[in-house]
């Protein structure tokens, strides 16, 4: 049988977006899931899953009364990290199936979003008005200006370990792709496999969240794609 001819970058582009979206929609899912087991172990009252009116899952979590410190790191905490984990072992497992293109698509988008989102999560505990799990966990356990430079750091160096992965893992699932034997190419291939897809799925999920002000999110997004083009090795 004769083989394919690869994708031209632009069709890869609308490929990856289109699975990005979805891939973005499920990680918040299984955000929402991990938040659900971790709520009721840190003594939090479980009501379910519901679907909000942005047509995201969304965990129900009873967050009044008095909770130890660790209660709240655990019942905040532990979804983003939970769909981060999440997806990079599908995306793993995924890699040994070659036939089913679609799938390993899907799984490297979800994982790529999720690994990316954290950064994100991160800075909004620092961004005014910002809003996610950080955010909530200052507004909980009071002193809501202290160490607010060292989460800037820590946002700083997620973004940085996340986008080198993520780079990493792009030009592994890429590579049957697009060419990879020079750093330009390479940086085009994540450009086109993870920068446009993530800045889609990302920017979607933005809109929805809006977890910082408009230029905070459009600004840390585009340091997401400059993160990604820089560590590429």
């Amino acid at each position: 049988m004769p083989q394919r001819d690869p994708l031209s970058p632009p069709l890869l582009i609308v490929a990856g977006t289109l699975a990005a979206l979805p891939a973005a929609w499920l990680a918040v899912a299984a955000d929402a899931a991990f938040t659900g087991v971790a709520g009721p172990l840190a003594g939090f009252a479980w009501t379910g899953l519901h679907l909000s009116p942005s047509f995201t899952i969304a965990a129900g979590l009873e967050t009044t009364g008095s909770h130890p410190a660790p209660a709240w790191v655990l019942a905040l905490l532990a979804g983003p990290l939970g769909s981060a984990c999440l997806g990079l072992g599908f995306h793993a497992i995924t890699q040994r199936f070659r036939g089913l293109v679609w799938l390993r698509v899907l799984a490297f988008q979800w994982a790529a979003f999720a690994t990316l989102r954290l950064p994100a999560l991160l800075i909004a505990g620092v961004a005014p008005a910002g809003r996610g799990p950080v955010g909530d966990l200052y507004g909980r356990l009071g002193e809501p200006e202290s160490g607010r430079w060292a989460v800037a750091v820590l946002a700083c160096l997620a973004l940085w370990g996340g986008a080198a992965l993520v780079s990493r893992l792009a030009v592994g699932a890429g590579r049957n792709w697009m060419r990879v034997d020079g750093r330009g190419f390479r940086r085009r291939l994540v450009r086109v496999v993870a920068g446009y897809p993530a800045l889609a799925s990302l920017a979607a999920w933005s809109v929805v969240a809006v977890w910082a002000g408009p230029a905070w999110m459009a600004s840390w997004l585009l340091l997401t794609v400059v993160a990604l083009h820089v560590l590429t090795a």
